[in-house]
């Protein structure tokens, strides 16, 4: 019963731990930066409207097109044509505008409203050396 305790302690005090750890790096931020000003992303993620957007399909290893410039809020839509996973994950970008879409399975789309000026580079977090692009947001 004694080493129950003390596992029981252990696990105790590492979880408190992490959260103090978890709290200080942002977790309980509130998705405010300093002096209380609200974080505004500049690329949100929308519902794809089916038209008005750019289209970027992920096949055979690569986005095509691989580089695309747009207006000031467009939508661009990036669909995985290829047999395996990929993401849209940012690289290098203007404040507040990185963007990750996660896992997308094959067939799957996702689509990003640009709402901010600049050049907006990015890869497949998963073939980081092989698909890469860039939004450039005029």
């Amino acid at each position: 019963m004694k080493n129950k305790s003390k596992v029981t302690f252990v696990i105790a005090g590492v979880l408190v731990v992490l959260a103090v750890v978890l709290y200080s790096c942002g977790g309980g931020g509130g998705g405010y930066g300093g002096g209380g000003t609200p974080i505004v992303s500049t690329v949100q993620v929308v519902a794809c409207p089916g038209t008005q957007m750019v289209s970027i399909v992920n096949q055979s290893f690569g986005f095509s097109p691989a580089s695309v410039t747009v207006p000031l809020n467009t939508i661009v839509q990036w669909t995985n044509n290829d047999s395996m996973i990929h993401t849209v994950t940012s690289t290098t970008v203007p404040t507040n505008g990185t963007f990750d879409s996660g896992n997308l399975e094959p067939s799957a789309s996702i689509c990003l409203k640009f709402t901010s000026a600049g050049t907006f580079n990015y890869h497949c977090s998963l073939h980081p050396t092989t698909m890469i692009g860039a939004v450039t947001v005029q």
